[in-house]
């Protein structure tokens, strides 16, 4: 079935982008030689903080008439640069604003002599004039905008009416709205750029809630019918009881058509209730 695609404004997206500074301030530090100078961060998991960044292109050059150029570069290598941007967004989760960016510094002479590039060290912390670049946040924000596919309990025996210690079956059924795991919610590319947004639902546990105060999961065991459902309770009195699922989700996501990667969030949908009959059967004396 195919499932309806909504747009959703997010923000400002671009591959790959380099901003050039010029800094001849103060020194906070000092260098030697040709701009050689030594940083702290630039391997994984330990990128240079907001202070260090700043730092980093703040230190005076070797002669006062020297200057140092900096560039900004996000951290997209290679040939397949949407899952290569991909690792720069989700490096800087819970870090800095991001995506990953690598620093390259360059020494000019005060005669024009321009001196090789030199990767100083990257930064979650990139300076706020940069080119805009897709954001943690901003796909933290479409994961939330998804319209999940409604999630609902329905029973067996048929009409959602049982019996007292009677084995019941629970089924989960998906909403035809909405999204349900597995299928590919696509960001309208106008919204982003031009860069296309795939977000996959991704299902991480169900808790079926029975109505009498007990449940089972979280699982992600859609439940089934009589005799192979593996998801049944049994009503130790007669009445009605307002049954419902508790769903978590989370999703993939991916750019430009690169690799899946996991988005390390999840959100909490309660589903619509179901009222189940419980009835107590009687034995009547036949001839």
């Amino acid at each position: 079935m195919r499932k309806r695609q909504l747009s959703r404004t997010l923000g400002a997206f671009v591959a790959a982008s380099a901003l050039l500074l010029w800094f001849t301030p103060a020194a906070l530090g000092a260098c030697t030689g040709l701009g050689e100078c030594t940083v702290a961060g630039g391997g994984a998991g330990s990128h240079l903080t907001d202070a260090e960044t700043q730092q980093t292109v703040a230190v005076r050059p070797p002669a006062s008439s020297d200057r140092y150029e900096y560039r900004f570069e996000i951290a997209c290598a290679g040939a397949d640069a949407g899952a290569s941007c991909r690792g720069a967004i989700l490096a800087c989760v819970g870090t800095g604003t991001g995506p990953l960016h690598d620093i390259f510094r360059r020494l000019i002479h005060a005669n024009g002599q321009t001196e090789a590039w030199v990767r100083v060290g990257d930064t979650c912390f990139p300076p706020a004039s940069a080119a805009p670049q897709l954001t943690y946040a901003m796909l933290l924000e479409a994961f939330h905008l998804t319209p999940w596919a409604t999630a609902s309990i329905s029973t067996q025996p048929k009409g959602d009416v049982t019996l007292t210690g009677l084995r019941t079956f629970f089924l989960t059924s998906w909403s035809s709205g909405g999204f349900e795991p597995g299928e590919i919610d696509a960001v309208d590319p106008a919204r982003m750029l031009g860069h296309r947004v795939d977000i996959r639902p991704r299902l991480v546990g169900l808790i079926y809630r029975f109505g009498d105060g007990t449940s089972e999961g979280p699982t992600t065991d859609v439940g089934g019918v009589y005799p192979t459902g593996r998801i049944t309770h049994v009503y130790p009195k007669a009445g009605v009881y307002q049954t419902h699922l508790d769903v978590t989700w989370s999703a993939d996501f991916r750019v430009d058509g690169g690799e899946w990667a996991p988005i390390p969030e999840t959100v909490s949908v309660t589903g619509p209730t179901t009222t189940v009959t419980v009835k107590t059967a009687r034995a009547v004396p036949v001839n």
